[in-house]
C-alpha cells in the first residue's frame, strides 16, 4: 500500500483569538527620543513632496520622519515606494548576475586548453564586463548603488512593515495594516508586540483571514499552498500543475538568492590576490548556504524540507512517480516511507529500475550542496588552526604615535599624530558619510558654504545615534565611531598638560568633494584660515563674540583618507594664508590637534579631485557645553535600545480598540 509521510499544511496564525497586550517603555525610550528629535528635526531634512529621484534608503527615512510626525498619508507613500524601489533595484541586479554568468558559461574561449585555471578568469572577466553594461543599461541599479549591507538589512527583514501596518491602520485600512503585521512576522516569528497586533487586527470588524496576506512571499509559496490543499482534496491534477510550478519557482528564487550573495565585500584588510579572491567567495559562500533556510519558510512555517516535499507530492499524485521518487531518494536516501513506496512502484506492470533516475535538477542541486558543504566545512577547521597562531592584537597593529611637533609645525600649541585609526575604522567611518551625511550639514543646507566649487557633507555625532536608534544603521558603526574620537580626549589632555577637565564639546564627520566642473588650478581654499574660537578682524586680532564657538578650547581633526588630490591642511600666521608655517597631508589615521585660539590660525587648500574625509572634535572647559550626545550614544550601545514600535490601546473605550501613535 502506497504510504504519505506528508504533513498537512496549517495556516500559522488562524485561530488566534487572544487580546492584544499593552506595554510601555516610556522612560528610557522618551527620553531619548527628546534629545535625538531636538537635534534632528531642528532643520529641515526631507522635502514635502516625494522625488522621483530618492533611494530607496531616502524614502525609507522619510517614511520614518513621516511616521513620527503623524503623517500617516505621506508614511503610506514613502514606505510603500521605498519597498517597490528596492524590489526592483534586487530583482533588476540579481538578474543581471545570473545572465551575465549564464552568458559567460557559454561564451567561446579564447583558447581552447585550460591552462593554469584561465578558462575560470576568462569568464570572470566576461562576467565582469558583462555585469558592468547592465548596470549602466539600468539606472535603478546606479540611483541605488549606495544601498550596502546596513540598508539592505532594514528591506531584507521587513523592517518598513514595522512602520507601515500603524500607518495604514490610521488611515482606516484595517487589511492592510494586518497585512502588513503579517509580513514582518514571517520574518520575526518571535515578535510578541507585532503577534499581539495581529491578533488585535484579526479581531477587528471587515477582516476576515482569507484577506491577510504575506506582501513579500515569493511565487512559490501560493504554489506550494495551492498544490498542498488539492492534494487534501485528492485533486490530483491540480497537485501536479501547482508543484511542477512551484518546483520551478523554488530553484529560482534560490538561485536569484545565491545571485545577491555576490555583491561587494569589505576584507577589512589588503590580502594577496588568492587570499582576496578565496575571502570574498568564503563570505559569499556563507551567505549561498543560508538560502535554503531562508526559502523553507511557508508564511511563518519552517519547512526543513521544502524543496524534496515537492517530489514527494508529485510521486503520490503519480505524475512521474518513479523520477520523484527516486529524486526524493537523493536528498533522504535512507527514508523507510520512500523505499517502501519505490518497492511498491516496482511491482507494477511494466514498471522497472531503469525508471527510477532522479530529475536532473535534482541530481544538480543535491551534489552542489554537498560539495558546498564539504567545502564550508574544511574552511571553517583549516583557517580556525591556521589563523589562530597568528593573530595580532590591534594594538600590536596600531600605535599613536607623536609625527610632528611644535618646531616642524611652525608654531605653539600644536602637534601631529599618526596611527590614531586603523584601515578598517576609516572605511567604516566613510561608510557612514556615504550612506548618510547630509549636504550643508550645518550650514542651513547650503551646499558650498566655504567654495562653490566642492560639495560639503557632514553626519554628526547625534544624528549618527538617531540612526543607529532608528535601525538605520547598525551599531557596529557607532561603536567605532564613539571608539575612535573617545580615544582622543586623553592624548590631547596629556600633551598640552591641561589641568582643568575637559568636555567633548562637538562631533562631526565630514566630506568636501571637488566638483565635477570646478578647473584644476584654483586659488581659492576649501576652508578659508580661521581659528576655532574667535572671529579674526582686518587689523589681525581675533575677537571672541558671536558668531564664532567662543567656548571651545581645543581642536582636533581626524583624516579618514588620502585618495584624493589638493585638500592640504595648513597653519597660517595671518588670515590671507600668505605666510604659511606648515602644511599637513591627511591619510587615514592621521590627528592634527591644536589650541582653538588666535595662535592657531588654519585653514584647508582646495581639493581639486575626489572626496577628503574627516571628523572633527571640538573641546571645552565649561560643562554647558558638553556633548550630551556621547553618552546617549553609549547608552544605546550598552543597553541595545532601539525604537519600539507598538500600537496603543485606546483603554479609556474598550469597544472603540482605537490605536495612536505612542506617547513620546
Amino acid at each position: 500500500m502506497l504510504r504519505s509521510t506528508i504533513p498537512q499544511f496549517h495556516c500559522r496564525y488562524q485561530t488566534v483569538q487572544t487580546s492584544i497586550l499593552i506595554e510601555s517603555n516610556m522612560s528610557a525610550t522618551c527620553i531619548l527620543l527628546s534629545l535625538v528629535l531636538n537635534v534632528y528635526f531642528l532643520a529641515p531634512v526631507f522635502s514635502d513632496q516625494i522625488n522621483a529621484t530618492d533611494t530607496c534608503v531616502q524614502l525609507y527615512e522619510k517614511g520614518v520622519e513621516a511616521y513620527l510626525e503623524n503623517n500617516w498619508e505621506d508614511c503610506v507613500k514613502n514606505f510603500e515606494e521605498s519597498l517597490e524601489k528596492y524590489r526592483r533595484y534586487r530583482k533588476i541586479l540579481q538578474n543581471c548576475r545570473l545572465k551575465c554568468k549564464t552568458d559567460a558559461e557559454l561564451s567561446e574561449p579564447l583558447y581552447p586548453v585550460d591552462i593554469d585555471n584561465l578558462l575560470f578568469y576568462e569568464r570572470a572577466i566576461r562576467q565582469t564586463l558583462c555585469i558592468i553594461g547592465c548596470e549602466n543599461d539600468n539606472p535603478e541599479i546606479l540611483k541605488n548603488y549606495n544601498v550596502n549591507a546596513e540598508a539592505e538589512k532594514l528591506f531584507e527583514e521587513q523592517k518598513p512593515y514595522e512602520y507601515l501596518h500603524i500607518c495604514y491602520f490610521q488611515m482606516k485600512d484595517v487589511v492592510k495594516a494586518a497585512s502588513s503585521a503579517f509580513t514582518y512576522i514571517v520574518e520575526h516569528p518571535e515578535d510578541k508586540v507585532m503577534l499581539d497586533n495581529l491578533k488585535y487586527y484579526t479581531e477587528m470588524d471587515g477582516v476576515e483571514m482569507k484577506d491577510i496576506v504575506n506582501f513579500e512571499a515569493k511565487d512559490y509559496v501560493y504554489l506550494y499552498v495551492h498544490g498542498a490543499d488539492a492534494y487534501e482534496g485528492k485533486h490530483w491534477s491540480t497537485v501536479i500543475d501547482n508543484m511542477e510550478e512551484s518546483l520551478s519557482a523554488y530553484l529560482q528564487a534560490e538561485e536569484e538568492c545565491r545571485a545577491h550573495c555576490e555583491g561587494p565585500f569589505d576584507h577589512g584588510w589588503y590580502p594577496d590576490f588568492i587570499p582576496s579572491i578565496s575571502n570574498h567567495f568564503t563570505v559569499s559562500l556563507k551567505c549561498k548556504q543560508k538560502c535554503r533556510t531562508r526559502l523553507g519558510s511557508l508564511n511563518g512555517e519552517i519547512h526543513d524540507d521544502l524543496l524534496p516535499s515537492h517530489y514527494h507530492y508529485l510521486q503520490y499524485a503519480y505524475f512521474k512517480a518513479c523520477r520523484a521518487v527516486a529524486s526524493y531518494l537523493i536528498f533522504y536516501p535512507d527514508d523507510d516511507t520512500m523505499l517502501e513506496n519505490m518497492r511498491y512502484y516496482s511491482k507494477l506492470p511494466k514498471v522497472n529500475r531503469d525508471f527510477f533516475q532522479p530529475r536532473d535538477e535534482a541530481i544538480r542541486y543535491v551534489q552542489r550542496h554537498t560539495y558546498e558543504t564539504r567545502l564550508m566545512k574544511f574552511i571553517n577547521q583549516e583557517f580556525k588552526t591556521k589563523s589562530s597562531a597568528g593573530e595580532v592584537s590591534e594594538a600590536q597593529k596600531f600605535k599613536f604615535q607623536i609625527t610632528m611637533q611644535e618646531k616642524q609645525l611652525g608654531g605653539k600649541k600644536r602637534f601631529v599624530s599618526d596611527g590614531v585609526a586603523s584601515e578598517e575604522e576609516c572605511r567604516s567611518l566613510i561608510t557612514i558619510a556615504k550612506l548618510f551625511a547630509r549636504v550643508g550639514d550645518g550650514y542651513d543646507g547650503k551646499k558650498s558654504p566655504h567654495t562653490a566649487m566642492e560639495k560639503f557633507e557632514g553626519i554628526t555625532l547625534s544624528r549618527t545615534v538617531f540612526l543607529t536608534y532608528f535601525g538605520l544603521l547598525q551599531p557596529r558603526y557607532l561603536e567605532i565611531y564613539l571608539k575612535v574620537t573617545g580615544e582622543l580626549l586623553k592624548p590631547i589632555q596629556e600633551y598640552f598638560g591641561v589641568p582643568e577637565k575637559l568636555y567633548f564639546s562637538y562631533t562631526q564627520l565630514v566630506c568636501r568633494s571637488a566638483l565635477s566642473d570646478s578647473p584644476k588650478e584654483r586659488t581659492d581654499f576649501s576652508h578659508e584660515i580661521h581659528a576655532d574660537n574667535c572671529n579674526i578682524l582686518d587689523n589681525g586680532t581675533c575677537s571672541k563674540v558671536p558668531p564664532a564657538f567662543t567656548w571651545r578650547d581645543y581642536s582636533a581633526i581626524l583624516y579618514l583618507n588620502d585618495d584624493f588630490e589638493g585638500g592640504e591642511f595648513i597653519f597660517a600666521a595671518d588670515k590671507y594664508g600668505s605666510q604659511i608655517q606648515s602644511s599637513i597631508k591627511p591619510t587615514c589615521g592621521r590627528m592634527v590637534a591644536f589650541t582653538s585660539g588666535a595662535e592657531n590660525l588654519h585653514g584647508i587648500r582646495a581639493v581639486t579631485k575626489g572626496s577628503r574625509c574627516a571628523i572633527g572634535i571640538w573641546f571645552t572647559h565649561d560643562p554647558n557645553y558638553a556633548e550630551a550626545d556621547r553618552a546617549v550614544a553609549e547608552d544605546v550601545l550598552e543597553n541595545d535600545l532601539k525604537f519600539h514600535l507598538l500600537p496603543a490601546v485606546d483603554i479609556r473605550s474598550n469597544s472603540s480598540k482605537s490605536m495612536t501613535k505612542p506617547e513620546t
